[in-house]
């Protein structure tokens, strides 16, 4: 899915160079300047939004691995309501 959506925004910078007369050099990180051609802008699109979704897609799963919300074999709370109110019966 990450490679698709790579790959996407990279045909659409493409196009967008084609349809668009008159684009600024786009600067990547705002260090780096892309020349306004098609492969440029494709090059561009491609490597933001990889770098952009690879730090939130790294994010998550550093997160996901730290945290652990379940107790495995500790009762829910809606596990200890029915419990006592079979107890009561």
């Amino acid at each position: 899915m990450y490679l698709i959506i790579v790959a996407f925004t990279g045909v659409a910078g493409y196009l967008t160079a084609g349809v668009v007369g008159e684009i600024n050099a786009p600067r990547f990180l705002f260090l780096i300047e892309f020349p306004a051609t098609a492969f440029g802008l494709a090059a561009y699109g491609a490597l933001t939004i990889a770098v952009v979704l690879g730090i939130l897609l790294i994010s998550v799963k550093v997160v996901s691995d730290r945290v652990d919300d379940a107790s495995p074999g500790r009762p829910t709370t809606t596990d200890d309501e029915t419990e006592s109110q079979r107890q009561t019966e």
